[in-house]
């Protein structure tokens, strides 16, 4: 609680100092002079959420600060820029702790990178950030989903991230841009991936490790046949603002590595998808679907919901869907949608996510209200069914 006090001081000064500046852009801006520019903003979620417990034990009520962001990015030259997020993530979530990322308590360096911009085709970052491989959580931004959350198998409501990853990031470099006028945009990332080894609660076996110290290799192409989307981070819904289908290719590989204490283990992922967002009348329709292949998993997934382990192979996939509707209701615009994503492990059993909700847009991304309804329904016997509920408010600038 005293690192967050220390952070929300500093940041309302920061804010003040640079609002003096210069307060007419979206976030607050300064300029020193005609390359030297910085932007500083703020972005958060609150949760309150509902998890079905079973076999007879209690339910589980969680008011949670789901995602809570300052932002900070600038230009230093015509050449080089920054950005950073000093991030906290699921604090208070029941069960979870992790200060050092950042994730149920503490605040961290969650994205911050430096970018040398040669060329709008050919731009070369370094530091820490996203894993360019899905769309959902490669290049989609957090800050603005078409649903409440991830996908499960990413990090979403319960779930975690199924590849080796500081909270969706790693520390790398990356090769990416826009060449042909933003028809076509390429990642290509060289991170550490699975790094030392981790053992067991009791400290006697290693589960996951990588002893020969290899690179990983994570690369990414999307194809953009309406408008283009030339930026680092996407929208998960558009709301009418733009027309995209985007087509997607990702790869991800890291090899010799021990999981769930198997060595000599390759880790090899690749992933399709699709992305449709497009004015309908005065509404607009989204849809999104990705098919993921995982062979030799980095990480086990909780396993009160799937069978995921470290070392096993699966299939997962997705579609979301999605209806903003023409019109205003009261003060603001309704989007209902709904979503499927199953989880199928070789050798073992499938899991499959149902879900229904809807947001409520009262200044667009940057101020809206959630409410999800989540079904969990895993083959294995073993496991029980579950629902979860979400209710969301989402501000920022």
């Amino acid at each position: 609680m005293k690192k967050l006090a220390v952070l929300a001081k500093m940041m309302i000064v920061l804010l003040c100092v640079l609002g003096l500046m210069s307060p007419s852009w979206a976030g607050i801006k300064m300029e020193i002079d005609e390359q030297t520019k910085g932007e500083v903003g703020i972005w958060m979620q609150t949760w309150y959420q509902y998890v079905e417990d079973g076999k007879g034990d209690e339910n589980l009520n969680d008011f949670i600060l789901r995602r809570a962001y300052m932002y900070l990015k600038g230009q230093v030259t015509e050449y080089v820029s920054f950005f950073t997020h000093v991030a906290s993530d699921k604090i208070g979530q029941e069960g979870l702790d992790n200060p050092s990322i950042g994730l149920g308590s503490g605040v961290a360096w969650r994205d911050l990178w430096i970018t040398l911009n040669l060329h709008e085709a050919f731009k070369i970052q370094v530091g820490r950030m996203y894993v360019p491989f899905t769309r959902n959580y490669g290049t989609t931004s957090t800050k603005c989903m078409l649903t409440a959350d991830l996908p499960f198998l990413q990090g979403g409501s319960r779930g975690g991230i199924f590849y080796a990853q500081k909270v969706g990031r790693d520390d790398s470099v990356t090769i990416w841009g826009n060449p042909f006028d933003g028809l076509l945009q390429y990642r290509f990332m060289i991170s550490e991936g699975v790094e030392g080894q981790t053992t067991n609660p009791a400290g006697t076996v290693v589960i996951n490790d990588n002893p020969e110290d290899n690179l990983r290799f994570v690369g990414r192409l999307s194809l953009s046949l309406f408008e283009p989307e030339k930026g680092w981070f996407n929208k998960g819904t558009y709301l009418g603002k733009k027309k995209v289908l985007s087509l997607g290719f990702g790869m991800d590989s890291q090899n010799d590595l021990t999981l769930n204490d198997r060595p000599d283990q390759d880790n090899t992922v690749w992933t399709a998808d699709v992305f449709f967002d497009h004015p309908v009348g005065d509404g607009a329709v989204t849809l999104e679907a990705a098919y993921i292949d995982i062979e030799n998993c980095t990480q086990t997934q909780p396993q009160m919901y799937t069978d995921l382990a470290a070392g096993d192979d699966a299939e997962n996939w997705y579609i979301n869907a999605g209806y903003l509707l023409p019109g205003s209701i009261g003060p603001g615009r309704l989007q209902p949608y709904v979503r499927y994503e199953t989880v199928d492990v070789d050798k073992k059993n499938e899991t499959d996510f149902w879900s229904v909700g809807f947001n409520y847009y009262l200044k667009g991304h940057n101020c809206k209200l959630t409410a999800d309804y989540m079904h969990v329904d895993p083959d294995n016997d073993a496991k029980d069914d579950r629902d979860i509920f979400i209710f969301q408010i989402t501000v920022g600038f």
